[in-house]
């Protein structure tokens, strides 16, 4: 059973609720004056699968490292704190995000619920932890985290945390583990064999 919460505890909920329907008149016509009345529904926060979010790369740590950062770079994200001393990255990406990626909650109004969209100024962030794993094979772990402003009429704008579906971060995963494959590849590949020096004609 889903709770309501009233707007004054922002802990788990938000209710707002507004004066009955009032007959009032305008022009002399009669009409039906709707104040706003809803509630939000936080989504729950559940733990993801560690095949979502953790991957095990046969690649000594450096590499690892360089792998990560390649991807980074290639989906355009920006870097905002990084230390290679303890392995950690966290990158911001560049525009919102969408409802396959994190479940934002519902909303409910005149009876209906439907789906908290997030909208253009929605913000996901990912922290990225890279471990050593013995001398030559390394772990990558990527969390999201995924920001949405709540717009409650006649009320302050405020940040409500989505629950992260684990798309984004599998995503990253493979396009992080074919980037180990393929430099992986390229370090195995033999060099071409020199040419036989032509001998010279006396």
């Amino acid at each position: 059973m889903e709770e309501r919460i009233d707007l004054r505890d922002t802990t788990q909920g938000l209710c707002y609720h507004g004066d009955p329907p009032q007959m009032v008149r305008y022009s002399g016509i009669p009409i039906i004056a709707l104040t706003l009345v809803g509630c939000f529904y936080p989504p729950q926060q559940r733990p993801l699968p560690d095949s979502r979010t953790h991957l095990i790369l046969h690649l000594p740590y450096y590499k690892a490292w360089d792998a990560v950062h390649a991807v980074i770079k290639e989906n355009e994200y920006r870097i905002i704190t990084e230390n290679p001393d303890d392995g950690t990255i966290e990158a911001q990406a560049a525009g919102s995000f969408t409802l396959a990626d994190a479940d934002c909650g519902k909303l409910e109004a005149v009876g209906r619920k439907y789906n908290a969209e997030p909208d253009l100024d929605a913000t996901a962030l990912y922290d990225f932890q890279i471990k050593p794993r013995g001398n030559e094979m390394s772990t990558v772990e990527v969390q999201g985290t995924f920001t949405a402003p709540l717009h409650v009429p006649l009320h302050p704008t405020r940040g409500e945390q989505c629950s992260s579906r684990g798309t984004q971060e599998a995503r990253l995963l493979a396009e992080i583990g074919q980037r180990a494959r393929d430099d992986h590849s390229l370090t195995l590949k033999p060099s071409p064999m020199p040419l036989p020096a032509r001998q010279t004609v006396q």
